[in-house]
């Protein structure tokens, strides 16, 4: 008498990471109710700050001009500047904590650190206050503000009012964010250290880096980051509102059920206090290699992933701390960190991580097409999508999984176009970020 073999199952499916790929409908339809619902907040929604701005910029301006562009992220601040003749230079790029020491104390934190910053500014570009040409200024701003358009003295533009301070929009913590309290007006006390520097521009615009990355790529519908976190630009459709720019945070805010979380991703939830997991959780750098860690460690556990076993001994006794370079170097074939560990766990953590990389595609995938969702139902028939995503430019296959999730879910009848933008590297090195070669075509092209 013959005896049936038992039916193999791969690890990936042991621990529940194909969920996503059978809930795609299911977390399409969850997207759509909380970009729906985002005007109105009513829940399931996300959020929806204004960004003061039009996604349908004007003609530019006929004079020649100045751009200056400050941004000011968790870890360092860059600033660059774009010429008249639409060349680009990087004054510097400090870290934050460069700029504490070199603060006034008498002043208070904010303040001081914007007056070593203009302060530097000025004495890396001693020509701005003689060349006479106008000054526009381009300010990314990587916490939560709600903005509004402003008119004082000579400069029109944007500013950024705090918002979110004790609800987890400042939580990078910042040395120069203390002390802020919400309805605090960053824009207004930047400008006032500008012309205590003896500067005066004509423009001024602040705002969040997604939405400078939709201006990135001329006529976008909206502007996605997948990078070490993960968000999207929502635009208004209604009479009111239409193509007007607002920041939605849906990708920290559109929480994945249980059902569709692996036993990996249930003990990384646990780890961090959480019960569940949002979808920038799953998809962005910031959380990649500790959740990639926890899918080895609980896969390790299983029969399907017992060539993870050394891997994982590794990462609980922490003699082993993976990041996103290394799980790179991996897929594209280098064992890197991984060379002393016997070749079928090299190949087990391969297969895991390379599962890891579509599924957080997908999802990436899932929020970009969201971004533009309301305008296709408003009868917007092709979209184009500005794409900052150091995980679609390092990670093998990111983006082409992210492009064939967005055809899979597109309406019929209807195109969405995804074009990942670049940083522009330059000759004596450092780089212009996307979200700071948006700002400066934004700055070329309106005054308001």
């Amino acid at each position: 008498m013959s005896v049936s073999a038992t039916p193999t199952i791969s690890l990936e499916t042991a621990l529940g990471i194909h969920h996503v790929g059978e809930s795609i409908g299911q977390i399409v339809s969850l997207g759509e109710q909380f970009v729906t619902n985002a005007p109105n907040g009513t829940p399931p929604c996300c959020a929806w700050d204004a960004g003061s701005l039009s996604r349908r910029v004007s003609s530019k301006p006929a004079t020649a001009h100045q751009i200056i562009l400050l941004d000011m992220g968790g870890t360092h601040t860059k600033v660059a500047t774009k010429n008249s003749r639409g060349e680009w230079s990087l004054l510097f790029d400090h870290l934050n904590d460069w700029f504490e020491p070199r603060r006034d104390p008498a002043l208070p934190l904010l303040q001081g650190f914007f007056r070593v910053l203009v302060n530097e500014l000025v004495s890396s570009l001693p020509s701005l206050q003689t060349d006479g040409l106008p000054l526009r200024v381009g300010v990314i701003w990587s916490n939560q503000i709600k903005t509004k358009r402003f008119t004082t003295g000579s400069t029109t533009g944007v500013t950024g009012i705090v918002h979110g301070y004790q609800s987890g929009g400042y939580r990078k913590g910042e040395w120069f964010l203390k002390g802020l309290h919400n309805g605090d007006d960053v824009g207004a006390l930047l400008l006032a250290e500008f012309t205590h520097g003896g500067i005066a521009p004509e423009v001024m615009v602040l705002g969040n880096d997604t939405l400078f990355t939709l201006f990135a790529v001329p006529g976008a519908h909206a502007g996605v980051v997948m990078s070490s976190g993960g968000n999207c630009t929502l635009v208004g459709t209604s009479e009111s509102d239409k193509d007007e720019l607002f920041n939605s945070e849906l990708g920290g805010m559109l929480m994945l059920p249980e059902s569709m979380l692996s036993e990996g991703d249930k003990e990384f939830a646990k780890s961090r206090g959480l019960s569940l997991i949002s979808l920038e959780e799953l998809s962005a750098g910031n959380w990649f290699p500790s959740m990639v860690a926890a899918n080895v460690i609980e896969g390790a556990h299983l029969p399907e992933g017992k060539d993870l076993a050394p891997i994982a001994a590794s990462l609980t006794n922490e003699s082993l701390t993976i990041n996103n370079r290394s799980l790179c170097d991996l897929l594209i074939g280098s064992a890197s960190i991984f060379a002393s560990f016997p070749a079928s766990s090299v190949e087990a953590l391969k297969s895991l991580t390379r599962s890891l990389v579509d599924r957080a595609a997908t999802l990436a995938g899932i929020m970009t097409y969201l971004s533009v969702v309301t305008q296709l139902r408003a009868g917007e028939r092709k979209v184009r999508i500005s794409l900052d995503s150091s995980m679609a430019r390092y990670f093998p296959n990111y983006f082409d999984t992210m492009k064939r999730c967005i055809e899979h879910i597109t309406l019929p009848g209807h195109e969405v176009q995804t074009v990942l933008v670049h940083p522009i590297e330059l000759p004596n090195g450092g780089d212009i970020s996307v979200p700071l070669q948006g700002a400066a075509l934004l700055l070329e092209s309106s005054t308001s």
